[in-house]
């Protein structure tokens, strides 16, 4: 299992994602697990093609929640760990979890770890690279006074936790940290340096007035921002919310210096929330200005849950990413195709919305964040148990990976050259056959270049070309170059088709009314083009007057053929005499069959069979030595057929010493 929770544009243009991952080497996973889930981080270039992969963990369990790319060129990753001195993990834990923080490299070398914790739980959510090359490090704790933690917890029960922020330096030493909260539950998510050097963060909280918080919560618990200034020493505080239950997951400083906050709220109209909810859970969005006041609030959501990651200033507005479980409702104007789906608004700077796309998986979809990149389009990474379906063009590796997918317009059109992939309905094939051609390209192209030497034709812009056809023997190749408004590219199959050569006409020699094909790997013999039942060996012995053709073939399944035309007439013997007398014929279906038998002649077999080789009678007689007189005997046998059609029957007489068919014609 693969849990994505973070990602941002790199400087390349390209991306890094981060998360959790369980996973040992598989799939586009290149290091094995240390413990139980271990950081794990991705890098891609500008189209999503996988350029490397990095683990950092120890022998228990390690989250990375945050990262972010670094004036150096490489990253900081941040999360939390239960683990010892083990794997990457280089100093021992202080409590039950830590935040643990890795400097790496532009290609994921590590430089340094540090791990910074009470002698209790603390989670590490949100980090920063400071204005002097240091680090902002945001996240909750539980623990009073130890370890690296110089304040009490407000709680002193220690149950609930407080906003806990580390200042750190390029190094990762420790210069101060600073303990915001009240007696209840106060859970930091997020952290940014403002323009003045100091410091905004935001979360949740259900406490009261009491500790650093000055005013009351509103419902079970609220939106609640500190600021400080860059020494961390408090300034301010607002709680945000209605009577019910809201939280904030993401926040982020305005040009006019105030901020945006982003969450998630279950209240309707009630507090500082102006509009209702639609369903459970709504996207909800505070603009305030520099000093904390609420400028306006906006809610978004369909008629079950939507839960907001992400909220991001750009040009003219804000870019908001998150899930839903809502079909068309509300403000949402596509169903899901799975059963929660990405789903991402755009509004204006006052907040209104201009328009809203659900990003289809046929999974389950969850921890969707988006952002504008510096092409003017947008990304959304995140975390899906799906398959390929919707807008996943892959399938999974495991239950659950990371997933990110590119676009540059409201209606959700990748922003991603094709990938050329193509089959064909067969790849061998003999000479003077054709072949049909099938489109499987990803990442919709709108063109399409087929280049086919050796076949006719020789090449097609049609997605699927069909009748492509090869008239001589060898092996060739197949090219297909797709295109889109992004670029293009060329997949070339060398040898993807194998042509074998015709085998020779036959050549059919008659013996009498037995037809013998030329040697071949098999035989099938038709008369008037229509096979004949189990006429499937070298010779042929045939029944009536008629084109008899033999079909031959040889190791590759490769035909050829040849037709002669056979006339039988009157009632002369087909093969054989072996004093055989049948009389009378023609004969109104009664007739008798008269042989002469040696008296070693034993078992007499006789079978009649119509033009179309269908028995019509059988018999088998085993004769004694007391049947003979003087060595020889007479042998006769009454043959009935009146109860059959008219026409012409062959009859075969079988004894150990002799075969013989004779014809006879039925006048009933």
């Amino acid at each position: 299992m693969d849990w994505f929770n973070a990602f941002q544009q790199t400087n390349d243009g390209g991306y890094i994602l981060g998360g959790e991952s369980m996973s040992n080497v598989s799939g586009d996973k290149t290091q094995p697990s240390w413990g139980d889930y271990d950081d794990w981080i991705v890098k891609i270039n500008s189209l999503g093609i996988y350029q490397w992969d990095k683990r950092f963990g120890g022998d228990n369990d390690d989250r990375l929640n945050a990262l972010q790319q670094t004036t150096d060129g490489g990253y900081i990753l941040g999360g939390s760990s239960r683990s010892g001195i083990t794997g990457d993990k280089s100093e021992t834990s202080r409590g039950v979890i830590d935040y643990w923080v890795v400097k790496i490299d532009s290609l994921g070398i590590k430089q340094w770890d540090k791990r910074f914790g009470g002698n209790k739980i603390e989670e590490l959510f949100s980090l920063e690279q400071t204005a002097d090359g240091g680090y902002i490090l945001g996240g909750d704790s539980y623990s009073g006074i130890s370890g690296d933690k110089t304040q009490p917890n407000w709680d002193a029960s220690l149950y609930s936790p407080d906003y806990w922020i580390v200042k750190i330096d390029s190094s990762g030493g420790l210069q101060w940290d600073k303990r915001f909260g009240g007696t209840g539950y106060d859970e930091l998510r997020s952290i940014h340096q403002t323009k003045d050097g100091g410091y905004i963060m935001g979360g949740f909280s259900n406490s009261g007035i009491g500790g650093d918080k000055t005013q009351p919560n509103w419902g079970y618990s609220d939106y609640w921002i500190v600021k400080t200034d860059s020494a961390g020493n408090y300034q301010w505080d607002k709680r945000f919310g209605g009577t019910e239950d809201d939280g904030l997951n993401s926040l982020q400083q305005t040009s006019d210096g105030g901020y945006i906050l982003g969450g998630i709220s279950q209240s309707d109209i009630s507090g500082d929330k102006t509009q209702p909810t639609w369903g459970s859970f709504d996207y909800w969005i505070i603009k305030i200005d520099s000093i904390g006041n609420q400028q306006w609030d906006k809610d978004f959501g369909g008629t079950y849950v939507e839960e907001l990651f992400n909220i991001q200033k750009i040009n003219g507005g804000y870019f908001i990413s998150g899930s839903s479980y809502s079909p068309i409702s509300g403000d949402k104007t596509e169903d899901n195709l799975g059963v929660e789906q990405t789903w991402i608004l755009k509004t204006d700077s006052l907040g209104n919305k201009e328009w809203d796309r659900t990003i289809f998986t046929t999974g389950h979809d969850e921890v969707s964040m988006g952002l504008q990149t510096s092409d003017g389009c947008y990304a959304m990474a995140l975390t899906t148990d799906a398959n390929a379906g919707g807008y996943k063009t892959q399938p999974n590796w495991g239950s659950q990976d990371y997933w990110i997918i590119k676009f540059c317009d409201t209606t959700g059109a990748y922003l991603m050259p094709p990938t050329s992939f193509l089959n064909s309905n067969n790849q061998t094939i003999c000479e003077k056959f054709c072949l049909n051609f099938f489109d499987q390209s990803t990442n919709n192209p709108t063109s399409w270049q087929w280049q086919f030497p050796g076949g006719d034709p020789s090449s097609s812009m049609n997605q699927n070309p069909i009748n492509i056809c090869y008239n001589s023997p060898g092996t060739y190749d197949v090219t297909l170059i797709t295109t889109n408004v992004i670029g293009s590219d060329t997949l070339m199959l060398h040898n993807y088709i194998t042509v074998y050569p015709t085998p020779p006409i036959p050549t059919i020699t008659q013996v009498g009314y037995t037809l013998t094909s030329s040697p071949a790997n098999f035989y099938q013999w038709e008369l008037n083009a229509v096979d004949i039942p189990g006429a499937t060996n070298q010779s042929y012995t045939i029944l009536q007057t008629g084109y008899y053709t033999v079909v031959v073939g040889d190791s590759n399944s490769c035909k050829n053929s040849a037709t002669t035309y056979v006339l039988i007439s009157g009632v002369d013997d087909v093969s054989g005499d072996a004093g055989i007398s049948i009389y009378p014929n023609p004969s109104s279906g009664n007739f008798t069959i008269e042989l002469l038998q040696s008296e070693n002649s034993g078992e007499v077999s006789i079978d009649a069979m119509n033009t179309l080789g269908q028995k019509v009678f059988s018999s088998q007689q085993k004769n004694s030595a007391a049947d003979f007189s003087e060595g020889v005997r007479t042998y006769k046998k009454q043959i009935d057929l009146s109860n059959s059609a008219r026409g012409i029957y062959f009859i075969e007489i079988k004894t150990e010493n002799e075969f013989a068919r004779k014809k006879i014609v039925i006048e009933n």
